[in-house]
């Protein structure tokens, strides 16, 4: 099993950035939460890829800076535009549950409905991003099944949240 999850995650991880892929899923599930109606539904659109460019600008910098200043290289604005291109899985994977809960909100599903299927699209997500990274490394079938669930409890955390502030609300 381990060599056939190797060849797969070379094949499917996003960007080969699972990290980025993660991190732009949490970020698209936590704004995703937040939907309660129609009018939400319309503001996600805009916000959930308006917030994903800020969070992926800000973060490619941050990695720049740990990264391409801290090598010394003369040529910054190269280094600058690598950390971009190597963090944009944060804006392209994170889009999916976006496009779960439209399509679903298209079809006529109640948005509430809708929100919850799109929350666990994340989820899967996050599993499966998890389980790529951890083939990618060389690791067993075992172990990349428990760094995936690890990766899935991270954004079974949003969930956790969401139910919190509506209880609270």
């Amino acid at each position: 099993m381990h060599r056939w999850l190797k060849v797969v995650a070379h094949v499917v991880e996003p960007s080969h950035n699972a990290a980025g892929a993660v991190h732009g899923t949490a970020i698209s599930a936590a704004l995703i939460a937040v939907v309660e109606d129609h009018n939400g539904l319309i503001d996600s659109i805009v916000a959930v890829p308006a917030t994903l460019l800020v969070y992926w600008i800000a973060f490619s910098y941050a990695h720049f800076l740990q990264e391409g200043i801290a090598g010394g290289s003369p040529k910054w604005l190269r280094g600058l535009r690598h950390s971009l291109a190597e963090e944009f899985s944060i804006v392209e994977n994170a889009l999916l549950p976006l496009l779960v809960l439209l399509l679903l909100a298209a079809a006529g599903v109640p948005i509430d409905t809708a929100v919850w299927i799109a929350l666990g699209s994340a989820v899967a997500l996050m599993f499966g991003w998890g389980i790529l990274a951890a083939g990618r490394s060389g690791h067993s079938g075992r172990a990349s099944i428990g760094i995936g669930l690890t990766s899935a409890l991270v954004g079974a955390l949003v969930i956790v949240l969401k139910v919190a502030v509506k209880a609270l609300s």
